[in-house]
């Protein structure tokens, strides 16, 4: 897929340099950077937070290592997992469409006192790639689904 132009000229979205060396030595299954995409967040509080219906856009980059899966957007980190706890199972993938990737999850089976749903909507031509990897991990296919 074509890199945003921010990315090709600034790096926004790539992997933060002091985060690179671990990911790598760590051994890199799949991995995207300068991706654009969607934060949404349905029904999400925490302790001093609430996003009812939010979506905002970003540029970022997801990998999956043989160790973890991380997702930073504008170089600040939203997702660091281990692929060998119990958290794995708590997440959602989906690939609605050929260079698309959805990664959902509910945020009080990451974060106590938080409630509702928080998805991560990329822009990737490796969608099937990662798709493919995060349910070799232990990931569930699908969406996560919330009570009322």
């Amino acid at each position: 897929m074509k890199k945003s132009i921010l990315y090709r000229l600034f790096g926004v979205g790539a992997i933060p340099k002091n985060v690179r060396a671990v990911l790598e030595a760590e051994g890199i299954v799949v991995c995207d950077e300068g991706m654009s995409g969607r934060l949404i967040t349905r029904d999400v509080k925490g302790p001093g937070k609430r996003y009812l219906n939010r979506s905002e856009g970003f540029l970022g980059c997801l990998v999956v290592t043989r160790k973890r899966i991380a997702c930073f957007s504008f170089r600040k980190r939203q997702i660091n997992i281990s692929v060998d706890g119990p958290n794995t199972s708590g997440l959602y993938v989906d690939t609605p469409h050929e260079t698309g990737l959805t990664l959902a999850f509910e945020s009080s089976f990451f974060r106590r006192d938080w409630e509702g749903v928080m998805a991560f909507r990329f822009n990737t031509g490796k969608a099937p790639r990662f798709r493919d990897a995060l349910l070799s991990f232990g990931a569930q296919s699908g969406t996560p689904t919330t009570d009322g």
